[in-house]
């Protein structure tokens, strides 16, 4: 099991993030121009209306913008941590549902599982399930370590063999 934090090596590229901080910029103004002129030609209502626009327009592209710059993933243990824009989410793998999504179907059953893609978590109880891509920033397979520290992780439960810990073990393997 693993004991210290792994940061996983999921996320955006850098170009992704300059672009999200970008985009609000760029599009603010116009919407800040629209607010002014709808309070120009259409008095008090129309500049409520224009401000109401501009504030929402403005919330959004920020929350989102935020959202693509903070996004990390990383690995405490048994815990799986998500940093949203405002929050942290810790799934717990050893008591989750773990399921593993795959790119495309196995010529041979019997070989080398490769083309992880995605992993499925549902915690126990009536909560969401989440999906974290195990792809970098550049679409390729996550490092064998850290699809490593995940099958770790996930067989943290009771020790027995887990077929997503087997998985990712096998895909670990595999990785060049």
């Amino acid at each position: 099991m693993v004991d210290e934090s792994v940061l996983l090596d999921i996320g955006v590229t850098r170009w992704s993030k300059v672009q999200a901080v970008l985009l609000p910029v760029v599009l603010m103004p116009p919407f800040g121009w629209l607010a002014i002129g709808l309070g120009r030609g259409y008095g008090a209502p129309g500049a409520t209306i224009g401000t109401v626009v501009f504030v929402t327009v403005s919330a959004l592209l920020i929350t989102g913008a935020i959202r693509i710059f903070r996004y990390r993933t990383w690995l405490e243990g048994h815990v799986l941590a998500i940093q949203h824009a405002f929050q942290v989410r810790r799934l717990d793998l050893a008591r989750a549902d773990v399921l593993i999504r795959w790119a495309e179907a196995q010529d041979d059953p019997s070989g080398p599982q490769t083309g992880i893609i995605a992993m499925d978590i549902r915690e126990p109880g009536p909560k969401r399930t989440y999906r974290v891509r195990l792809l970098d920033s550049r679409n390729r397979p996550l490092p064998s370590a850290q699809l490593l520290a995940l099958a770790d992780a996930i067989a943290a439960r009771d020790g027995s063999l887990h077929v997503s810990a087997a998985s990712l073990r096998e895909a670990a393997t595999a990785t060049p």
